[in-house]
C-alpha cells in the first residue's frame, strides 16, 4: 500500500498470464524494485534512476491447476504424503509426465505473444511459487529455474519455452522441496506455482552471450547468530 502504486499493479497485470497470483520470488522482486526507485535524501548518492528490473512477464498461480487438470495430473499433488524415497523413486516418471502434457490455448497464445516482444533475447524462466521469498521460508534452490537461449525458428523458441515452464510445475513435486516443506510444517499448505519469465540481461561476445558483471548484493541482517 505504502510503495505500490495503481500503474504498477497494471503493469504487473498487462503482463499476467492467466489468472491468479504471480508469486513469491515476482511480487518480491517487483517490490523491491519500487523501493529502490524511491529517492531518500539522506546525503548518500541516489541510485534510483539506475535500479532496473529485467523485462518480465508473469504465469499466474491458477495456470498449473489448469495445466494438471487437463492432463489428468491433478492427483500428483498427493506426492507430498507420500515415504520421502517413494517420493523421489516416482519423481522423475512426474517430470516425464509434465513434459507430455498441454497447455491451454490462451496460454500458448500469450506466450507466443510475448516470444514475438522479446526478439532474439535469450530469456530465463524461473519459479515462482506461493511459499517462495517468504517471510521465515526462503525455499532457495529447492525449485528449478531453466534459461531459453530463444535462437531457433519461432515454434522452436516456444517449444523450449513450454517444456521449461513444464519442468518448473514439475518442480513444485521435487523430494528435497517437499521434505523443506515438511520440516517447516507447510505439507498441508496449498503450494501453487507462477512462473517469472525475463529477458537476460547482457549482450552477445562472439558465439557467447553474457552480462558485463554480475553479483550478489547482501542487505543488513537482522538475524544475529552470535553477539
Amino acid at each position: 500500500k505504502n510503495v505500490f502504486t495503481i500503474a504498477d499493479l497494471r503493469y504487473i497485470y498487462d503482463r499476467r498470464i492467466g489468472t491468479g497470483k504471480i508469486g513469491g520470488k515476482a511480487a518480491g522482486l517487483m517490490l523491491a524494485w519500487k523501493i529502490l526507485q524511491r529517492r531518500v535524501d539522506d546525503g548518500n548518492p541516489d541510485i534510483s534512476s539506475a535500479v532496473v528490473v529485467p523485462d518480465s512477464y508473469f504465469v499466474g498461480t491458477e495456470v498449473i491447476y489448469e495445466f494438471r487438470l487437463l492432463n489428468g495430473l491433478d492427483h500428483v499433488m498427493n506426492q507430498k504424503y507420500r515415504e520421502l524415497d517413494e517420493i523421489r523413486e516416482q519423481y522423475p516418471g512426474i517430470v516425464d509426465a509434465h513434459l507430455k502434457g498441454q497447455f491451454p490455448p490462451a496460454v500458448i497464445d500469450r506466450l507466443r505473444r510475448m516470444l514475438d516482444s522479446m526478439g532474439n533475447s535469450p530469456i530465463i524462466v524461473r519459479s515462482s511459487s506461493l511459499l517462495e521469498d517468504n517471510f521465515g521460508y526462503a525455499f532457495a534452490g529447492k525449485y528449478n529455474s531453466y534459461f531459453c537461449p530463444n535462437q531457433g525458428t519461432a515454434q522452436e523458441n516456444l517449444t523450449e519455452l513450454l517444456d521449461a515452464i513444464r519442468r518448473v510445475f514439475a518442480s513444485t513435486l521435487n523430494p528435497d522441496a517437499i521434505l523443506y516443506r515438511q520440516k517447516h510444517g507447510l505439507i498441508d499448505y496449498d503450494e501453487r506455482m507462477a512462473v517469472l519469465i525475463q529477458r537476460t540481461e547482457g549482450r552477445q561476445y562472439g558465439r557467447y552471450f553474457l552480462p558485463a558483471l554480475a553479483g550478489v548484493a547482501f542487505s543488513r541482517n537482522p538475524f544475529r547468530w552470535n553477539s
